[in-house]
């Protein structure tokens, strides 16, 4: 689709999955655009990619996958083996996402399980970001009587639009209020007797974790995880010892014996509904974010809608239950949920 631009200058402030990814398509469709990003946390290899979701969230991640094709972000497939109760019409959601589904028992995991092929994957999201230019400052954006401004060491600069997609710091890069949360996420690198889960992804319903491989080459190391949420800044780093135990508690129950080599987190952003959210915040602001855990899955799908919509100068309706609107009217008290990828 040809776009007209109209000497659009654009700023993002925030470098992290969706920041990188709506600078890349910005970039590709020829935009005057800068990425602002502090450099202070540092990205996560790889994460998982699934199609394994539910409703329109398997849209954005179609989306998300398309992205990661189209700029060469490495990608590597796995199969995935889901056990407990899942739903029939989401199983069949999957089916008609073109994911091969087999229902079969697993010896090394001894249940019945839910294979799925051609639905899940690892991305390089540390090759996305470490290789997305940027300019390295902190930064802000200053909204005063409904317009934008970055501001870099108390001096204010403009620019025609800004995306904040900062993540779990947006809430505090921004003076006024957004409908989020943020809380502390993190998973373990566990050594265990069963070398298959090198090369296989787990989701455990039944015992409440997730396990998928480090690199892919079917040694016995996995990262597992799935602790308690815990509310946090993101200037704050809180692992709770007996959730830790918790959790090696309830992998031991499927597994056997593991052992766990590392632990290491990062900082999520939730709304209200646990689902990710994306609109203006002023005249010339946009905002993106939420999105709750899964941000490899989702976030360049939904960063693509916004695109689409700065070029075209069309609000989408297809997508409209992720608008940021919803939340006109919110409590501030809302309790984090379930995360979405969680079914």
């Amino acid at each position: 689709m040809a776009y007209q631009h109209y000497d659009l200058k654009i700023t993002i402030v925030g470098g992290g999955i969706v920041g990188s990814s709506i600078y890349r398509m910005l970039k590709k469709n020829g935009i005057e655009v800068r990425l602002i990003d502090p450099k202070v946390k540092r990205p996560f290899p790889s994460l998982i990619h699934s199609l394994l979701l539910k409703e329109k969230d398997i849209e954005l991640a179609k989306l998300s996958l398309n992205f990661y094709k189209k700029f060469n972000i490495p990608y590597y497939p796995f199969k995935s083996y889901t056990l407990g109760k899942i739903s029939p019409s989401i199983v069949d959601s999957w089916i008609s996402a073109g994911i091969n589904i087999n229902i079969k028992y697993v010896n090394w995991i001894d249940d019945e399980t839910i294979e799925a092929i051609g639905g899940d994957g690892l991305v390089s999201i540390g090759s996305l970001i470490r290789y997305t230019e940027k300019i390295v400052y902190h930064s802000n954006i200053f909204i005063n009587k409904g317009k934008g401004f970055i501001k870099i060491n108390d001096k204010l600069y403009e620019s025609n639009l800004i995306i904040l997609s900062a993540g779990a710091w947006s809430k505090y890069l921004v003076n006024v209020k957004l409908p989020v949360k943020t809380y502390y996420c993190w998973a373990s690198l566990f050594l265990s007797r069963k070398k298959e889960v090198g090369s296989n992804i787990i989701y455990d319903y039944v015992n409440n974790f997730y396990s998928r491989p480090v690199i892919g080459l079917g040694l016995p190391f996995a990262i597992m995880g799935d602790g308690k949420v815990i509310e946090a800044t993101p200037f704050q780093q809180n692992i709770c010892i007996e959730d830790k135990n918790e959790v090696s508690s309830r992998i031991s129950r499927r597994l056997g014996e593991v052992k766990e080599l590392y632990t290491s987190g990062n900082f999520c952003e939730a709304t209200p509904d646990m689902r990710p959210a994306y609109g203006k915040i002023a005249e010339n602001v946009y905002y993106i974010g939420g999105f709750n855990g899964y941000g490899a899955e989702v976030g360049p799908g939904l960063a693509n809608i916004l695109v689409e919509e700065i070029l075209s100068k069309k609000e989408d309706t297809y997508f409209k239950e992720y608008k940021l609107e919803r939340f006109n009217e919110y409590n501030d008290d809302f309790e984090i949920g379930q995360e979405p990828h969680e079914l």
